[in-house]
């Protein structure tokens, strides 16, 4: 054992002596100072520098999985609106006094009737009637001239008739709003007194004895109704109270009033049948 490793410790001493000698040696061994020049230019040439480019492609290869992108579009809309509020201002109603005019056709009937045709008429009056109150008064004057029946032409000339009526008028309020806020409808009914003043007016005798034509016509106010002696002619205005009734509806809106009415006019005379003259009256009022 011991013999063992002295051996291995005198080889170990003899390795590393080599080693310390090998590199002694190496040590001293001579070097060269001068530059061996290697160059291919004739002498006294200078050969340029060298410049080397160098271009490096490169390509890469990127895969990526498929995407799927949504896109949402918003759609912003401003919008500025001017609104006008129109606020509908309903006309106030006024009632009270006022004046009105009118006019229309003219209808005979009863003792006047056929002797004479319907003519023409014009109308004024004044009165007093409340928005809201159903009673109310009206005067009226109103002028008729009626056109001649060619058989009874040779009497004279046209017949013509004044009319004043002084009635009260009752408003049916009951109706007032049928056509809303703005209009009201006012279906009436007028009557009272009435005086009549007519000339040239052809009448019908009662009881069918002379008279001139098959109606046996003379003018009212004639003396005679003998047509020997012209007494069935007269040229004189004469008069007659009566009495009239009738009705009609308005529309009423703000300061004016416009209405449609018929009115029978009631009035006798000696000799003669009962008689109605018949205004038919469009007109308007104005308050």
């Amino acid at each position: 054992m011991i013999n063992r490793n002295a051996l291995l410790l005198v080889a170990g001493a003899a390795i590393f002596a080599l080693d310390a000698s090998i590199a002694t040696a190496q040590a001293k061994k001579p070097t060269s100072t001068k530059r061996i020049p290697i160059t291919k230019e004739s002498p006294g040439e200078v050969a340029p520098p060298r410049v080397d480019t160098v271009t490096v492609y490169k390509t890469d290869t990127l895969r990526m999985a498929p995407q799927v992108d949504t896109v949402r579009l918003t759609n912003t809309v401003t919008r500025v609106d001017t609104v006008t509020q129109t606020i509908q201002l309903l006309p106030k109603h006024i009632g009270g006094m006022y004046f009105g005019v009118g006019a229309g056709p003219t209808l005979p009937y009863g003792a006047i009737r056929t002797v004479n045709e319907p003519g023409a008429m014009g109308q004024i009056n004044v009165g007093w009637q409340g928005i809201n109150n159903p009673l109310g008064v009206r005067f009226d004057v109103n002028y008729t001239q009626y056109a001649d029946n060619a058989d009874y032409a040779q009497l004279g000339p046209r017949a013509q008739v004044w009319n004043v009526n002084l009635d009260p008028r009752v408003n049916l309020t009951f109706f007032n709003k049928s056509f809303g806020s703005s209009v009201i409808f006012t279906p009436y009914l007028i009557g009272g007194g009435s005086y009549l003043r007519y000339s040239h007016l052809r009448m019908q005798l009662d009881d069918g004895i002379g008279g001139f034509g098959g109606q046996h016509a003379i003018i009212a106010g004639a003396e005679d109704n003998s047509l020997g002696n012209n007494g069935i002619q007269n040229d004189d205005w004469h008069d007659n109270w009566g009495w009239n009734a009738g009705g009609g509806f308005s529309f009423h809106a703000g300061k004016k009033e416009a209405f449609v009415e018929a009115r029978w006019v009631h009035f006798d005379r000696d000799q003669f049948g009962t008689s109605w003259h018949i205004p038919v009256t469009f007109g308007v009022n104005f308050f």
